[in-house]
């Protein structure tokens, strides 16, 4: 056994939050990975913003304003460099890098990188080549793509070929105005009988349409076509899930800020096509042909989208492939390739996968 801290500045919560309400891709990525530790025997605290001393599942969670640990045998701030100081004695600093890198070259941040030297831990091919020429370099850099969660994998196929429902489900600023657009403009017209489900972290609000109108969505959208969106928010993830599994693909145009996509993999793994745009990391989150299409403007987006809509035998193959293909890592394989990348030293190992990949080499999620 060995111990192990995490600290993470991006949210008000700890681990009895997944079960209670929803959660970014950063928090219950952390809550999945500290949870899969603690089952492999290790003694975990995780330090975030919560609001006070919580024990759950094996792991410790503390607020900042809590007693923290001054010497560790694995500390793992996410992200943020101001955090590397945070615990005085580690035996071994890395830094799990969950978003782009570009704070970690910031002036006012890089010294840190430089004086620490943690060890990063990247989670996508996109990060690897990013990577900046200024930091501490790494060969091979570690790459552990983000797990997913046994509700989401080993779904069985659809026997039945879902109607023509598109999905949205990620963050409204990633793009929706985009999307809703593409739905309105060019899948429309050619299916009048498609529909468009929203979900997202969104706020309720009274009306949608004009608390939003010429921001995440655009101006001047017809009522008509306003009938053909249904805007769903703070729904649990059992009906996430549901109407992803219900839905005939997912159209996503992604930011350039996306490192991993959670929701894509999700998505992916449910068996559920996905039509994304060729940016940021979202080309290493589909199988382009083969689970769902990466198309680089409207015109072809709109075109896969409504290949899918409209081609069963395409939708099916697309499907089935999705589910053979796109299953991903446990987040238990996941505290296995931690494990071995950053503790091999400390813990006898067992004979399983290994979680360094070398620069330009794939990893299957």
């Amino acid at each position: 056994m060995v111990s192990i801290v995490f600290a993470d500045t991006t949210g008000r919560y700890d681990g009895s939050d997944l079960e209670r309400k929803p959660l970014g891709g950063t928090e219950s990525s952390l809550v999945y990975l500290a949870r899969a530790l603690a089952r492999r025997g290790h003694q975990v605290t995780a330090i975030t913003n919560c609001e006070r001393v919580v024990v759950d599942h094996g792991v410790t969670w503390r607020p900042f304003s809590a007693e923290i640990p001054r010497a560790c045998d694995l500390y793992i701030p996410l992200q943020h460099p101001r955090l590397f100081g945070l615990v005085k004695r580690p035996k071994r600093l890395a830094v799990w890098v969950v978003w782009r890198g570009n704070n970690l070259k910031h002036y006012k941040q890089i010294w840190r990188m430089w004086w620490y030297r943690p060890i990063p831990v990247l989670m996508s091919l996109m990060q690897v080549r990013q990577y900046s020429p200024f930091l501490p370099r790494r060969n091979p850099h570690i790459v552990i793509p983000h797990g997913l969660p046994d509700d989401i994998r080993g779904r069985p196929a659809h026997a039945e070929v879902p109607g023509p429902e598109f999905i949205f489900a990620s963050n409204p600023t990633r793009n929706l105005n985009g999307i809703v657009r593409i739905f309105v403009e060019r899948i429309l017209p050619v299916r009048p009988d498609a529909r468009l489900k929203i979900f997202g972290t969104i706020a309720a609000v009274a009306d949608p349409w004009k608390d939003w109108e010429g921001g995440v969505l655009p101006a001047n959208v017809p009522e008509a076509a306003r009938r053909a969106i249904e805007i769903r928010t703070a729904v649990s993830r059992a009906d996430l899930i549901a109407a992803m599994r219900n839905a005939r693909a997912m159209i996503y145009l992604g930011h350039k800020t996306e490192a991993f996509c959670l929701a894509l993999a999700e998505a992916q793994a449910l068996g559920l096509p996905c039509v994304v745009a060729p940016i940021a990391v979202l080309p290493e989150r589909v199988i382009d042909g083969v689970t769902g299409f990466v198309r680089g403007d409207d015109a072809s987006f709109a075109d896969a989208a409504l290949a899918l809509a409209s081609d069963d035998q395409l939708w099916r193959r697309q499907h089935e492939a999705a589910l053979k293909l796109q299953q991903g890592l446990s987040w238990d394989e996941v505290a296995v390739r931690f494990e071995q990348a950053l503790l091999s030293d400390k813990i006898a190992l067992r004979n399983e996968p290994a979680g360094a990949v070398p620069q330009g080499a794939g990893t299957s999620t």
